[in-house]
């Protein structure tokens, strides 16, 4: 199977996620630090799960699940910036991530709701 453009960009943000959450302080990295990994690992497989499906139907209901925890991944990211988790560069390298897996999945949404 054909590796999608937004599969690859959800994967080298979950990798860079693990990356910056691993640096987390010892308070923060079991309750912040692990949301940020479960929504990113989320996002990560309902794209895989939308990319594989045949039904119009389940490609919908994964690729929506996916941008909840889209969602979900962009606010967390935002405590983490303003709890001084996260520097300026990771946010930004992150938030990098977000808008572009954001756009990408918009267009499949609105493609696949046609």
């Amino acid at each position: 199977m054909r590796e999608t453009k937004i599969y690859s960009d959800c994967y080298q943000a979950t990798i860079q996620v693990f990356h910056r959450t691993k640096n987390f302080s010892k308070a923060m990295r079991p309750t912040l630090g692990r949301r940020i990994e479960e929504a990113t690992l989320d996002c990560l497989v309902n794209v895989r799960k939308a990319s594989v499906v045949k039904s119009q139907a389940q490609r919908l209901k994964h690729l929506s699940s996916a941008d909840e925890s889209l969602d979900e991944l962009r606010t967390l990211i935002q405590l983490a910036s303003e709890l001084k988790e996260l520097n300026v560069a990771a946010f930004s390298e992150l938030t990098k991530h977000t808008k572009e897996i954001g756009r990408e999945l918009g267009g499949w949404l609105k493609h696949e709701s046609k």
